[in-house]
C-alpha cells in the first residue's frame, strides 16, 4: 500500500512539474531560416531597446520554404500563441519583391529578408531592423508618418530605406507605447 501511495505521489509531482507556466506577453520574432543566430539576437535586442517592450526571438525553420506570403501567414497563424502580441516572421521568398506584409487583424507581420539582402552585413542587418520596427508599428495599427526620418515613413527603393532612421519619431513612439499598453505589454527598463 505504501508503494502505491509513493508511486502515485511521484507521478503527480512529475506531471505537475511538466505543466507550462504562462509566457509573458511579448512581440515575438520568428526566424524561418532567414538570418543566423547572432543576427537574430542583435535584431531582437535592438527592437526591445527601441520599442521598450519585451521582444522574444525563436527559431522555427519549419516556416521556411513557404511559396508566398499567404501560405506563410496561414502557417504563422497556427504557431502564434496568446503570449505573442505580435508575431513577426523573418523569411525569404524567391522572386518576391515586397519587403514586408502586415496582417494587423491577426497581429502577424512577414518580412522578406531575401528581398533586403546585400553582401554588406551591416547594411543587411539595419534593413532587417528597420523592417522589424515597421512591422511592430503597422501590426499595432499605426500608419506611415510624413516625417522622413521616422522608420514608418513610406519609401520607394532600398536606397530610401537605407537613408531613413531606424526608430520612431517622438509622436509615433508615444502612439506605439499607448497601443502596446492596450495589448498588455509591460514596459521594460533599459
Amino acid at each position: 500500500m505504501r508503494l502505491i501511495t509513493l508511486f502515485t505521489v511521484g507521478l503527480v509531482l512529475t506531471f505537475a512539474g511538466c505543466s507550462k507556466a504562462p509566457q509573458e506577453k511579448a512581440i515575438t520574432l520568428v526566424n524561418a531560416a532567414a538570418v543566423d543566430a547572432p543576427m537574430l539576437e542583435r535584431i531582437r535586442a535592438f527592437a526591445q531597446n527601441e520599442l521598450h517592450v519585451p521582444v522574444r526571438a525563436v527559431e522555427n525553420p519549419k516556416l521556411a520554404g513557404k511559396p508566398d506570403f499567404q501560405a506563410l501567414q496561414k502557417a504563422a497563424r497556427r504557431v502564434k500563441t496568446n503570449a505573442d502580441v505580435s508575431l513577426i516572421v523573418l523569411a525569404g521568398f524567391n522572386g518576391e519583391p515586397r519587403h514586408l506584409t502586415v496582417y494587423s487583424a491577426d497581429g502577424i507581420a512577414l518580412i522578406n529578408a531575401q528581398a533586403l539582402y546585400t553582401a554588406d552585413a551591416e547594411t543587411f542587418a539595419r534593413r532587417i531592423e528597420r523592417q522589424v520596427m515597421r512591422a511592430a508599428a503597422f501590426s499595432f495599427g499605426l500608419t506611415p508618418t510624413p516625417d522622413p526620418f521616422c522608420v514608418t515613413h513610406d519609401y520607394n527603393s532600398l536606397e530610401e530605406l537605407d537613408a531613413m532612421g531606424r526608430n520612431f519619431s517622438p509622436p509615433w513612439q508615444g502612439r506605439f507605447a499607448e497601443e502596446a499598453a492596450k495589448r498588455g505589454l509591460v514596459p521594460v527598463e533599459k
